[in-house]
């Protein structure tokens, strides 16, 4: 008789009834009535123990292991060990110019005047409040123009409260670490400084440790790390890795706390501190708030530890740059990365980064400068120089025809315009707008269809534009880039491009394309329109590269710095962008156009009255 007790089973009926099984088998239970109310109690008691441990025995290994870790502080120590400190949240940071008028003031002015780190200004987003604080302390000398005037150029703020927090060196507590005790800390603004005693008036300042490159026993670095609990800590050198404070020095941290990213885009600000006692005081913005993100997630950490760990700090393959980058600067919604000779066209010694901020179109040139020095200089390859470049937007223009049955939902046609509408931002802000976002025609026509039951097919018919704002009464030069080839029909004088009308000598112009005879490129033209005849009024005015999707356009000089919008069709309905490319759907350039269904409505009688959606528009 099998007397094993079979251990294999995790669920807590299934573990009761292999303890029943093994029990029937023994003989001394017999004649047991193994559903009755003492014995079921105790297996159920058992079966419960069991259970319990192999729950807590399966949890166990999995928190463990970086990728099945479901507790974040287990997640961070994993991550710990491959050198990752995971990002706190990060407050909005916005750039303003202060000017101090003390015209009104009378006695003696200082020749100096200082704008000091924490003093507060406010803002409004959405009819909520902000308030801001200045990051780095600032001179400012008496205008010797105006006698009148302290003017503080390119002032960073960040949103948030300067929190300041002081301890006392302990060396008989081994490994002393020293906790920020807010949850919603931005450690990017943390500052780190030691005195002797409390009466002592220097300061050391120490700087966060980020290499062992230079770092020795006298080097004054902290180390920063997130301990289970969630909080941020700062602990320092052992003496022979960095300097190891002294008994009863006092740690003197203080840093910013925010709410993130509620304040992003915020564009005016005013004072509220007073600075140096004066109150006449303006501020004028720079740079819109920016870069204000929530702490670094689970997953997030998950993904990112192991790029970091692989890169090593070090700045050798693209997707170094970009871990390094995205580890070191917060102002990030897409990234890509490419080498030199991968470029278009190749250039040899160089790597290009693209960004695409979270709320602007392109980085500032302060950005450009910090993500070039202070991040990657001294990391990347002393023979290859990175590049920053601008993002290259393409827009979408949408023709979308649906048929639907009426008989299927409650909805009037108006109503599922809407829906469709809807459908399409969702697929633009979940699918697009980053740098590997490819636009899925098949996707969308499934998702309009799957949008509403009464909806039976969709045809969707994509256009490629950009803007450009010329310069007036000057001849301009523009180079433009499209994620896919053009389309060119059979007839070669059909024009591939088309453009929204630009004056010239107070007279409408457009551009157009001639063929270019025994090549696939093309001449791009101006022209007016006289009694509805095409009149060429320039040339050659640029070049159109059919197969690579790009053009120039030169040699015209419009009236007015009117934006023009230049229309292609592209080659194929599925596109894919490539290097600093991003493609995104213009919602206000979304055409919807519902038609009812006449052959779900009526049968083959109402194959009669079908009518299909031609392939381009008329």
């Amino acid at each position: 008789m099998a007397t094993n007790l079979n251990v294999t089973e995790l669920d807590f009926a299934d573990i009761k009834q292999n303890l029943k099984n093994f029990l029937k088998q023994q003989s001394e239970f017999n004649d047991y009535d193994f559903d009755g109310s003492g014995l079921n109690v105790l297996l159920d008691v058992l079966a419960y123990n069991t259970h319990y441990n192999a729950l807590n025995a399966h949890y166990s290994l999995n928190e463990s292991f970086l990728d099945s870790a479901q507790i974040r502080g287990n997640v961070v120590t994993r991550a710990k060990l491959l050198g990752y400190t995971p990002r706190s949240v990060l407050s909005p940071r916005a750039q303003v110019d202060i000017v101090v008028n003390v015209a009104a003031e009378v006695g003696t002015k200082p020749t100096i005047l200082e704008l000091s780190r924490g003093t507060k200004l406010k803002t409004v987003v959405s009819g909520e409040e902000f308030q801001y604080v200045v990051l780095e302390t600032q001179q400012a000398t008496l205008s010797a123009v105006t006698a009148n005037t302290y003017q503080f150029n390119d002032v960073v703020i960040s949103e948030g409260s300067i929190r300041e927090l002081k301890y006392r060196v302990d060396n008989d507590i081994e490994n002393q670490k020293f906790q920020l005790s807010d949850f919603d800390a931005d450690t990017s603004t943390l500052r780190v400084r030691v005195q002797s005693n409390e009466e002592s008036s220097s300061f050391d300042v120490y700087t966060k440790f980020e290499s062992l490159k230079d770092v020795d026993s006298t080097s004054k670095v902290y180390y920063l790390q997130e301990n289970p609990s969630g909080y941020y800590e700062v602990f320092f050198g052992d003496g022979v890795t960095g300097f190891k404070p002294s008994n009863n020095n006092v740690v003197t941290i203080d840093y910013v706390t925010t709410e993130g990213k509620e304040s992003n885009g915020a564009n005016s600000f005013s004072m509220v501190d007073n600075i140096g006692g004066f109150g006449t005081i303006t501020v004028t913005l720079d740079t819109a708030a920016a870069g204000g993100v929530d702490a670094e997630t689970m997953e997030s950490i998950r993904f990112n530890a192991p790029l970091t760990f692989i890169a090593q700090n070090r700045a050798v393959t693209a997707d170094d740059y970009s871990a390094i980058i995205k580890k070191e600067f917060s102002n990030i919604d897409s990234i890509s990365t490419w080498g030199g000779e991968d470029n278009d066209p190749p250039d040899y010694g160089k790597v290009y980064i693209a960004i695409k901020p979270l709320l602007a179109d392109n980085l500032t040139t302060a950005e450009k400068t910090d993500i070039t020095g202070a991040i990657l200089k001294g990391k990347n390859v002393v023979s290859i120089t990175p590049e920053i470049v601008d993002t290259n937007y393409t827009n979408l223009e949408l023709d979308v025809a649906f048929k639907y049955n009426p008989n299927l939902t409650d909805r009037s046609s108006v109503e599922l315009q809407s829906v469709v509408r809807d459908t399409i931002s969702d697929y633009n802000f979940n699918n697009l707008n980053k740098f590997d976002g490819v636009f899925r025609h098949s996707q969308l026509t499934s998702a309009i269809d799957n949008s509403d039951p009464s909806i039976l097919n969709t045809i969707v018919r994509p256009r490629m534009f950009q803007s450009i704002t010329p310069v007036n009464n000057a001849t301009n030069n523009f180079s433009l880039s499209f994620v896919a080839p053009f389309y060119q029909s059979g007839n070669s004088t059909a024009f591939i491009l088309t453009s929204s009308a630009f004056k010239i000598n107070g007279v409408d112009h457009f551009f157009g394309d001639i063929p270019i005879s025994g090549s696939t490129k093309r001449t791009v033209i101006v022209y007016k329109i006289v009694n509805l005849i095409n009149v060429t009024v320039i040339p050659n005015a640029g070049e159109i590269d059919v197969d690579k999707g790009t053009m120039i356009l030169n040699n015209f000089r419009p009236d007015d710095t009117t934006a023009i919008k230049i229309t292609v069709l592209p080659n194929s309905l599925d596109l894919a962008p490539k290097r600093d490319q991003l493609i995104s759907i213009d919602n206000s350039s979304v055409v919807i156009t519902p038609e009812i269904d006449t052959i779900a409505v009526a049968g083959s009688a109402g194959s009669i009255t079908y009518n299909t959606t031609s392939r381009f528009k008329q």
